[in-house]
């Protein structure tokens, strides 16, 4: 019996008695201290991989990852040079979390010398610096770029990986945004075709655009001329003058001694490729127009291509003149004025300023080409006001286009129920009769601009029922099952209403995702503009969101110029000086 009692006894003290615990898996040092211990290192990886992944995904997670960079950090850096073979996890581990205090772990791993291991931890390592914005490792990735700059070798591979380190190292410090790294990107941009792949060309103007230093200026300004690229939406002239437009108001004195001819790199560079002053001229006028400086207006229109503008007593006498010209004497008519004015009058009616009606009215009925009267009458829409409004209301009543510039002669008056749209856009409550009067009369003359009219009725009616109400135009735009031209008429009478204010601004770019190319263009440009050169990042977020949602379904053609405009508005938008100022509001 006693020995029963003393069995017993000895079962209660042995339940009793605390059980020895397993060490905590959601702590740090249950895996620090495996990880120290070259036999079990392994085993404490395969755990500390499974903790981060909860971490990196876990809400409000500050306190964890900060805890991660205190913790684990030191430990990954002590034991580096000893276990090589745990070093992409390391680096693996370090990306998963995120967290700029894991910068001394990927400082060790980005470095080249030739090899396929270095190069695959380089990118692991620049992925989690990009990723973190790590500042941390800004002097490492420098440094590392200079190399490649000066000596390329340790970059090479085939077709897709060539330049491939050096694109995520100009990527990656687009990301951090330090002005330090401006010289070392500017000499990426500089470098020539045969040394270094086009993409990473690209790669750093968008970084200069992002980090928004006005010294890279002239390096952007020379790209195109420097760097032959592929004529796409993304190419290098593209990126440069995305990157122009971040920068935004300090750029403008620069572009306009381009478009002066004053600015002696460029110049130098066009010679070379056998390009001519006009086309120097148009590349300025369109960058002028992506950045949206009122300071250009007095330059765009002195450049305006407007002297040959006649009325058709003036067109005669110049054409008698012409015909007793010697031979030699017409080299200048070869110069495509049509086209020049398009691109003149898209940067005049992007900056919007009132400056610029006068000399595009000038030419607004003249030409009867499609190639400058479209773009004269949309740029007179963005600017608004009575003179262009009365202007506009002549084209509708009056405009025509050539017989051999059109499909067939259903067109010749094709230009004037595209000015009846435009002539609404830059209508107010006080004006839209004169547009109404004019649009009537068209219609009664042609049952063609009758039927292609129809749509603009919309656009007065909300113009009539909001008057200058800008809660009302609002309404409109937010409206996402009101008519498409009735939310472009209201977006940008609020624009005209609310410069300035951001949520005005904010409400435009939600409502880019409107069903109607067109209407996108409009929707984009004026989300910048509203802001006159201030930044509103949530602004560019809502352009963004509705690109991102779209990318997959690909929309079609008609839409790339909205794209187009959304991104130069992107990055102004994201600027640190929001790019360029938008001009006064119009008169009348």
């Amino acid at each position: 019996m006693r020995k029963l009692v003393i069995a017993s006894m000895l079962a209660l003290a042995v339940l009793a008695s605390p059980a020895c615990k397993e060490p905590d898996p959601n702590k740090f040092e249950t895996h620090i201290e495996r990880i120290k211990d070259p036999d079990k290192r392994s085993q404490g990886f395969s755990g500390l991989e499974a903790l981060v992944k909860t971490v990196a995904t876990a809400q409000e997670n500050d306190d964890l990852l900060q805890e991660f960079a205190d913790k684990v950090v030191p430990v990954f850096e002590e034991i580096w040079d000893d276990a090589k073979e745990q070093q992409k996890n390391m680096l693996t581990i370090c990306l998963d979390i995120g967290h700029p205090g894991c910068a001394p772990v990927w400082n060790k791993a980005i470095m080249l010398d030739g090899s396929s291991e270095a190069r695959e931890a380089t990118m692991i390592a620049l992925e989690g610096v990009k990723k973190s914005k790590a500042e941390g490792s800004l002097d490492t990735v420098i440094a590392e770029l200079e190399k490649l700059v000066a000596d390329p070798k340790n970059d090479g591979g085939d077709e897709q990986a060539n330049g491939s380190v050096r694109e995520l190292m100009v990527d990656t410090l687009g990301e951090i945004g330090s002005p330090k790294a401006v010289p070392v990107l500017i000499k990426v941009l500089e470098q020539t075709i045969d040394k270094q792949p086009v993409k990473v060309h690209r790669a750093a103007a968008e970084a200069l655009g992002r980090i928004g230093d006005p010294s890279a200026t002239d390096a952007l300004l020379t790209a195109t001329y420097r760097v032959p690229d592929i004529p796409t939406t993304t190419n290098i002239a593209e990126k440069a003058k995305i990157a122009l437009a971040a920068i935004g108001e300090p750029t403008v004195k620069r572009v306009l001694a381009m478009l002066k001819g004053e600015h002696e790199e460029v110049q130098k560079l066009a010679a070379e490729h056998g390009l001519s002053q006009v086309n120097i001229q148009m590349g300025a006028a369109s960058i002028l127009g992506a950045i949206g400086s009122a300071a250009a207006a007095d330059d765009l229109v002195a450049y305006y291509p407007a002297d040959e503008c006649a009325t058709p007593a003036e067109e005669k006498k110049e054409e008698e003149d012409a015909e007793e010209d010697e031979e030699g004497e017409e080299l200048d008519v070869a110069i495509d004025t049509a086209a020049m004015r398009a691109q003149f009058a898209n940067s005049m009616g992007l900056i919007g300023d009132q400056k610029s009606v006068d000399r595009l009215c000038a030419c607004s009925t003249w030409s009867k080409n499609p190639g400058d009267m479209f773009s004269i009458a949309e740029a007179l829409g963005r600017i608004g006001g009575d003179k262009a409004v009365d202007c506009l209301a002549n084209v509708v009543k009056a405009g025509v286009y050539d017989q051999d510039a059109v499909q067939s002669s259903d067109f010749v008056h094709e230009i004037q129920w595209e000015a009846g749209r435009f002539a609404v856009l830059a209508a107010n409550a006080d004006n839209v009769g004169k547009v109404k009067e004019a649009i009537e009369t068209s219609s009664k003359a042609d049952p063609k601009v009758a039927e292609n009219s129809q749509t603009w009725a919309e656009g007065i009616a909300t113009i009539e029922s909001c008057k200058a109400d800008l809660a009302c135009y609002q309404g409109v735009v937010d409206d996402t099952n009101a008519n498409w031209f009735s939310r472009e008429v209201a977006a940008i009478n609020a624009a005209r209403l609310g410069m300035g204010d951001a949520k005005v601004a904010e409400s435009i770019a939600k409502a880019y995702k409107v069903r109607n190319p067109d209407a996108r263009v409009t929707m984009a440009w004026l989300a910048a503009h509203v802001m006159q050169g201030k930044p509103c990042p949530a602004c560019a977020d809502a352009l963004d969101r509705v690109i991102e949602d779209e990318k997959m379904s690909r929309p079609p053609a008609e839409y790339q110029l909205s794209v187009l405009t959304a991104r130069y508005s992107m990055a102004k938008l994201r600027g640190k000086s929001g790019g360029g100022g938008a001009a006064a509001k119009p008169e009348g």
